[in-house]
């Protein structure tokens, strides 16, 4: 047989069945147009000159890996669909003549038809789209859209369509194997395979809860962020095995408990409702977990990152309570550094914001010094004053110490403590176990200090190193206190030691309009401490809220994307899944109404008793999914922590307003599919 025989019949088989080849051909296109778009804007350098686009480059190749990965599992997923469903007409080939080598010939044309199709209509999508896309996240940015309509370079071209061509390959390669090595007996009767009644599966239903239970246990007892974040990913791996396993297994025993109650079983709509139910579940479990799975990626993905980018200000005005600090001084031969004063940094920022026309409205002095410890018992220990076995011991009880004297603590919030020698307040600014009292002695460097009482505010924000380690601020009487802490921690840690830090905080009349002068200010102060170096070298730390403000935006905004991203491609697998689950329920239910007809049920009943179980069947991955969304709730809170974000109550609104989201584009999405099913029933 000449070639052109293969490719018109495979031209033909085609558009016979469209109905299963154009959702696959759209899909591959869709996720083509996805890879596409991520790929490009990870290489595209004009998207990274933008203000925040720094983290973009880094965020979407981790979306592309995701990507790839979940383009493998989706294809794979249509192709064994597929297959199931043309078994029986390779099978007919076989008996018609046709040697299994042909009808691999037939479905390399057929393979390589869709490929050439999804290939085509993914780039040009792609291409359409990714410009709609620079200006989504050029608005997310909050900065001006890039110039130039579209990207396209042999980089982000060649990658993306030979990734697709080798999956598309590999999925010819199984499929070439699958029919080589059945029988054509075994192709004709394929889809009539599997109709025994299913066994309760033991082994794998105790799996199933134990994956489950523990997967459960770690999201909610799970406290420290940093513990959240090593094990958030270990309960997700239990979770996901727990649902296939509960699914296939679980569903199993639900039922088959059911129908042993002959109280509920032996009634007209419970009897065949059961019984229908059990091979639906298991002709369908793996189908409806997967479902449920990519449900809860898409709640999890959409609703953090929308609350991470709708909480940015938040997270801003308690890391940055002012708007720009300013630390300065000089070294000479010495190395010793020479510290400017309060009032000479002052005199620099106030005269670069009049030049700049932004208005001061306060200045504060902050001195203070910060300090890592481990503490076991009130005992505080630095890393080399403890043995290995030591550290292990009290590793989880790290903590950040910030300190400071009664004087400074009285200047910046106009309160008197009345502290004598070896007397101290203690504020607890964090703990991911949550914020509880200090009381007793506090021991630091061999020196015991006896704690006074506790104190609920620190006036020095401590947010971004609150997020990841327990915090906690410390008032000392006096300055000759504070320099023992200061000199003892020199000499245990030498050159890893810290240094005062000596500030200003200054607080502008109006901050839009300092914000929009930023820029400016910063050269301005800078320019005038170079002046005063007078060839010394020059020490300073200059930070303000709208430079943070940028890094917020480009991680949060980046993030918000690519979840908004990933979590449509999720989306669009779901629907996919529920179409050619329709697609299969309506043939299997095609002859289950006949057969329900033939011993005495009315056309009524029948419609009734099949319309109940494809409900039940279609929205139960859509509670599953509700259900592990709660669960892991509790250790993304945690998670999140260490993006600085700490407003529960904004999560849990995204989180709601996400689920309500996409319940509602679930039931469009079934009414839509089922129109296809009754169609097929009929």
């Amino acid at each position: 047989m000449k070639l052109g025989f293969y490719s018109k019949l495979a031209i033909n088989n085609i558009r016979k069945n469209s109905r299963f080849f154009f959702p696959r051909i759209c899909t591959e296109a869709g996720l083509i147009a996805c890879f596409y778009i991520m790929l490009t804007l990870s290489m595209d350098g004009r998207m990274q000159s933008v203000k925040g686009g720094n983290y973009l480059s880094a965020f979407m190749w981790m979306g592309v890996a995701i990507l790839a990965l979940l383009s493998a599992v989706l294809m794979l997923y249509i192709n064994r669909f597929l297959m199931k469903q043309r078994k029986r007409e390779f099978g007919v080939y076989n008996v018609l003549g046709m040697e299994k080598r042909h009808v691999g010939r037939v479905l390399f044309f057929e393979n390589l038809i869709s490929s050439l199709l999804s290939v085509i209509a993914g780039l040009l999508a792609g291409m359409l789209l990714y410009k709609l896309c620079s200006l989504l996240i050029c608005r997310l940015l909050q900065t001006g859209a890039v110039a130039g309509f579209y990207y396209v370079t042999p980089l982000t071209l060649i990658p993306t369509v030979a990734f697709f061509l080798a999956l598309d390959f590999l999925i010819f390669l199984l499929n070439r194997i699958s029919v080589a090595i059945m029988k054509p007996v075994e192709l004709l009767q394929s889809n009539s395979a599997g109709e025994k009644e299913p066994k309760i599966k033991w082994v794998m239903l105790i799996s199933g809860l134990v994956c489950l239970g523990t997967g459960y246990y770690l999201t909610i007892t799970t406290e420290s962020p940093l513990n959240a974040l090593a094990l958030f990913f270990v309960a997700v791996l239990l979770i996901i095995a727990g649902t296939y396993f509960l699914f296939v297994a679980g569903s199993i025993f639900v039922l088959k408990t059911l129908r042993k109650n002959k109280n509920f079983y032996y009634r007209p709509k419970n009897m065949p409702a059961v019984g229908g139910l059990l091979y639906r579940m298991k002709q369908n479990a793996v189908g409806l977990a997967s479902i449920s799975i990519l449900a809860t990626g898409v709640l999890v993905m959409i609703s953090t990152t929308m609350s991470l980018y709708s909480g940015y200000e938040s997270v801003l005005k308690k890391n940055y309570p002012q708007h720009l600090y300013l630390e300065a001084g000089f070294s000479g031969d010495n190395e010793e550094i020479e510290f400017l004063s309060p009032s000479d940094l002052e005199k620099i920022v106030r005269n670069a914001a009049e030049k700049n026309g932004a208005e001061i409205k306060d200045v504060e002095y902050h001195e203070y010094l910060l300090l890592a410890y481990y503490n076991s018992d009130n005992i505080l220990y630095t890393q080399p004053e403890m043995n290995e076995a030591d550290v292990m011991e009290v590793s989880s009880d790290i903590g950040n110490y910030f300190f400071m004297t009664e004087k400074t603590y009285s200047d910046l919030t106009g309160e008197t403590l009345g502290l004598s020698q070896n007397e101290i307040v203690v504020c607890s600014i964090y703990n991911p176990e949550g914020l509880k009292d200090v009381t007793g002695t506090l021991t630091i460097h061999g020196r015991e200090y006896r704690i006074k009482n506790n104190i609920y505010h620190f006036p020095i924000s401590a947010s971004y190193l609150a997020s990841m380690f327990s915090c906690y601020g410390v008032v000392v009487s006096d300055e000759n206190t504070l320099n023992e802490i200061y000199v003892s921690q020199k000499k245990v840690l030498g050159q890893f030691a810290s240094d005062y830090t000596r500030r200003i905080a200054v607080t502008f009349a109006d901050a839009g309009k300092a914000e929009a002068a930023g820029d400016a200010i910063e050269n301005d102060i800078r320019a005038s401490l170079n002046k005063l170096s007078d060839g010394r070298v020059l020490h300073y730390n200059l930070d303000s809220c709208w430079n943070a403000k940028e890094a917020l935006l480009g991680m949060f905004g980046t993030l918000f994307f690519l979840g908004m991203l990933l979590g449509t491609v999720c989306l669009f697998a779901t629907a996919l899944i529920i179409y050619y689950k329709q697609i299969s329920e309506g043939y299997e239910d095609r002859a289950r109404f006949q057969i329900m007809e033939k011993v005495g049920m009315s056309r009524e009943e029948v419609k009734k008793t099949i319309g109940r179980q494809v409900l039940l069947v279609f929205f139960l991955p859509l509670a599953v999914a509700g259900i592990h969304m709660a669960a892991v709730f509790p250790i993304l809170t945690r998670m999140m922590k260490i993006l600085m974000f700490f407003s529960v109550k904004l999560f849990v609104i995204c989180t709601l307003i996400t689920f309500a989201a996409f319940a509602l584009i679930y039931v469009l999405i079934y009414i839509g599919t089922s129109r296809t099913y009754y169609q097929i029933v009929k």
